[in-house]
């Protein structure tokens, strides 16, 4: 919009956006898109259009390795681009002075993520069906401790990384080590902005 309205008619959207003051030079025009995606379709779908893809937080190691990158390679090669686009992956990182109180809290955003039928590709890929089935179980029972529960010690280390600032920094380095070309640490929202500021504590230096 920076010289003209944006109008936009489209199959599924209708955009129409006209300024109603002058619009200031933009700091930037270079802004690059992410997409997100978790499914091999909409993940070949970035690496077609995108300028990189936003990864979930229930991505781990193998699933990157066999289903993400082969997808933004497919979507690369269709769109004729030179080269697959980024990750900027999420990962549930939970700190605390208590290893197991940075367990629980990550296994209840575990359960969380786990709850939607969406991702069970990530799910059937580790054998995680029956985790994922009490999960769910106790969703509908309302019954967030045992969702929290029902995420097996596996699960929880496969997927997320939890533990007192030293540990949360080996976990980090030796699972998930090169696995995106940007890593973007998510603290357990229960945990408010303390949850936050330990993060960023645990890794300031």
């Amino acid at each position: 919009m920076r010289s003209r309205p944006v109008e936009y008619e489209g199959r599924f959207y209708r955009v129409i956006v006209r300024p109603t003051a002058p619009v200031a030079r933009p700091l930037r025009t270079d802004v690059p898109l992410y997409m997100a995606g978790v499914n091999a379709r909409m993940v070949e779908a970035a690496g077609a259009v995108g300028d990189g893809l936003v990864g979930h937080p229930l991505f781990t190691r193998e699933y990157v390795e066999r289903v993400v990158r082969p997808a933004l390679l497919r979507g690369a090669e269709r769109a004729g681009r030179a080269n697959p686009v980024p990750i900027a992956g999420y990962v549930t990182c939970s700190v605390a002075d208590d290893a197991d109180e940075a367990r629980r809290n990550a296994a209840a955003i575990v359960a969380f993520n786990a709850s939607v039928r969406t991702y069970a590709p990530i799910i059937g890929l580790h054998g995680f069906e029956p985790e994922a089935e009490a999960i769910r179980a106790a969703w509908r029972a309302g019954d967030w401790a045992a969702m929290t529960t029902a995420v097996s010690d596996r699960m929880l280390e496969t997927i997320a990384v939890a533990g007192t600032p030293r540990e949360v920094r080996e976990q980090l380095r030796e699972r998930r080590g090169g696995v995106f070309e940007r890593t973007l640490l998510w603290p357990p929202a229960t945990g408010g902005l303390a949850a936050a500021e330990a993060v960023i504590d645990a890794f300031r230096a």
